[in-house]
């Protein structure tokens, strides 16, 4: 008995392209994934342009900005496509915004965000690998340095 074919076409969601190799997991985590609806995860996937590459494909996401903002931190030239009805109708490649506000968590114990409820800000410094300023206590961090 044969099985019918089956179709791994992405109909509607999106698609986070060009990931840096091994960041799959965290992107999952930092979009609090899984959710509804099917995930396809492809790790150390062969690329033209990279070499090899992550990618994540979920049915029914479509992302908000502080969440793309999110996964711009894991890396340069990371791409998000929205699809609908099968084809893709936007590409994003994302970048580091100027300012952060309410994505990082300054390390600095003394900073006036681990005591009171304030909303963070970060200033970013350089482009990758990235450094921020956060806008309170003026503590220089990488981003492997914040959460």
């Amino acid at each position: 008995m044969s099985r019918p074919p089956r179709d791994f076409r992405l109909l509607e969601g999106t698609v986070i392209d060009h990931l840096p190799v091994g960041t799959a997991a965290r992107a999952l985590e930092l979009l609090g994934l899984p959710r509804d609806g099917p995930i396809t995860v492809g790790i150390n996937v062969l690329s033209p342009r990279r070499g090899k590459k992550d990618i994540i494909r979920v049915e029914g996401l479509f992302l908000e900005k502080h969440e793309l903002d999110r996964l711009a931190l894991l890396g340069p030239d990371i791409t998000v496509s929205i699809v609908h009805d099968g084809e893709v109708t936007e590409k994003t490649v994302l970048d580091v915004p100027e300012r952060l506000i309410g994505i990082l968590t300054c390390r600095n114990p003394t900073c006036v965000t681990n005591g009171e409820s304030i909303q963070t800000v970060f200033l970013r410094l350089s482009g990758f690998p990235y450094r921020f300023q956060c806008a309170y206590c003026e503590r220089v961090s990488g981003v492997g340095e914040v959460s």
